[in-house]
């Protein structure tokens, strides 16, 4: 059942201003973000946030239910929203089978509501929001691709591949995205700049935010090297055309490289520790959790690699880490710009996104995914020169302070929206023939594409749905806490 904490047409109150607004409207522009989540997905809120605060945008979100710390922040900011049914491309012969009834009630809402744009986060989303929002036939029609992980696995690919030309315009996240959509064939024009999922800079500043002083609370000596890891402990992922070929039967962020390179960087400095700051995502996460718990006991490396769970406070340990490591296997930006927003000194491996943010030698150090030497070398080479590590924490924290902030996300995005809408009347379309004509050439079409799909690698595992049910977290745990 869907339903609207408040009604769509009534005015926000108490809405948070941080400075005048860029422009102003007699009928300021709707739009519309959509995220397959109730949890996580702070960078929605904060760009709605934002492009009602300082752009006065009318914004609206659509998420998957009607509690979680994502409500919890919408109704905060009061910032309206709407539940719906996403069918995600991934999920179960039931859900499937719900996707044209899913499709066709979100676009009678975006009908009903008349956004003049409608934004859509990661792969689980677009697979509803893409279909819904161009059988309405609504004016802009955007995706903002959260990761390159279903652009490097065959059969959300292919996906991607028939379905994109519905959009008005495709959002690469990273220089790695922008790249994988231009190999599937799209063309240049119809990919916009890339924007990155800046987190809001306000709780990332070392100026700002204080050490935790987490030596002191585990009783170790003030000199102790750290080493600090913040990602959520996924499951291990399955081999499966729905999973990119680098992380089957491993899990996708790297804990296990990360334990099995300690042992190096403990014969070079034998009193350093390993902070893995997390917990699991759900009851497969934790299975996985406990795995990485195993290896670290076959090791004899329980005195020195901590699992600390949830922190709250995970930006302020970043705070005083000598050394802040993301060890993925495939990833967009992971947790690298908070930790470079904090000067922190990182490691990362070679992929995705997070060569956009870590440069090698400039602003970080860069590693070879899947090797716990190189990582192990990586590690090393900042703790035994402080001073080169501390230059490149700050290099790092005046590179992100220049482009991979909140402040810029929004501010490209509201670009982006004015040179899409210029000329433009507000609600200029939602053609009732465009939509008839659309929905009888285009629904049978889809259907046919996503059934056949799903039917050419038979119906996924229950372990690759949990991925896509998990994936529009699409964030550290260092953005979640820093948001508190």
């Amino acid at each position: 059942m869907q339903k609207d904490s408040q009604p769509v047409d009534s005015a926000p109150d108490g809405q948070r201003q941080t400075k005048p607004p860029r422009r102003r409207k007699a009928e300021p522009r709707k739009v519309c973000h959509l995220v397959c989540s109730s949890e996580g997905a702070t960078w929605m809120f904060e760009q709605l946030r934002d492009l009602r605060d300082v752009y006065g945008y009318d914004v609206v979100a659509v998420v998957s239910a009607g509690e979680g710390k994502l409500i919890d922040k919408l109704r905060a900011e009061n910032i309206r929203y709407h539940v719906t049914h996403f069918a995600t491309g991934a999920a179960s012969p039931r859900s499937i089978l719900r996707l044209p009834f899913s499709v066709l009630k979100l676009a009678w809402f975006f009908r009903r509501e008349r956004f003049d744009i409608v934004q859509s986060h990661v792969f689980a989303t677009v697979i509803t929001a893409r279909p819904a929002a161009w059988f309405a036939d609504v004016p802009i029609r955007l995706a903002m691709i959260a990761s390159p992980f279903h652009l490097q696995a065959r059969l959300s690919r292919n996906l991607e591949d028939v379905t994109w030309f519905m959009e008005t315009m495709l959002i690469p996240s990273c220089e790695w995205v922008r790249n994988l959509c231009k190999q599937i064939g799209i063309p240049e024009s119809r990919i916009a700049p890339v924007i990155y999922y800046g987190p809001d800079e306000r709780n990332f500043d070392p100026l700002r935010v204080a050490p935790v002083g987490i030596r002191r609370e585990f009783r170790w000596p003030a000199d102790t090297p750290l080493i600090c890891n913040v990602a959520y402990f996924y499951h291990r992922m399955p081999k499966s055309h729905w999973m990119p070929p680098e992380v089957h039967g491993r899990g996708h962020k790297g804990h296990e490289d990360l334990v099995r390179a300690a042992p190096r960087v403990l014969e070079a400095f034998p009193n350093a520790k390993f902070l893995l700051v997390g917990s699991g995502w759900g009851p497969l996460g934790d299975k996985y959790l406990n795995e990485v718990k195993t290896l670290v006991h076959d090791l004899g490396l329980e005195h020195s690699v901590v699992f600390t769970g949830y922190r709250s406070d995970a930006n302020r340990i970043l705070r005083e880490a000598n050394v802040a490591v993301q060890a993925s296997l495939n990833e967009n930006l992971g947790g690298t710009i908070e930790a470079l927003m904090m000067e922190c000194p990182t490691v990362a491996t070679r992929v995705g996104g997070m060569v956009d943010a870590v440069r090698d030698g400039e602003t970080g150090v860069l590693v070879n995914p899947s090797d716990s030497d190189d990582l192990a070398r990586g590690i090393i080479e900042l703790l035994r020169d402080p001073k080169r590590a501390r230059a490149l924490g700050r290099a790092g924290r005046e590179l992100m302070v220049r482009r991979f902030t909140l402040h810029h996300a929004v501010e490209d995005l509201a670009n982006l929206y004015d040179k899409l809408t210029q000329g433009r009347q507000p609600r200029e379309y939602y053609n009732i023939f465009v939509s008839v004509r659309r929905l009888l050439a285009g629904l049978p079409l889809f259907i046919y594409v996503v059934i056949k799909t799903l039917v050419s690698s038979k119906w996924p595992t229950k372990s690759v749905r949990n991925h896509f049910n998990a994936q529009p977290l699409a964030t550290t745990e260092a953005r979640e806490s820093g948001s508190n």
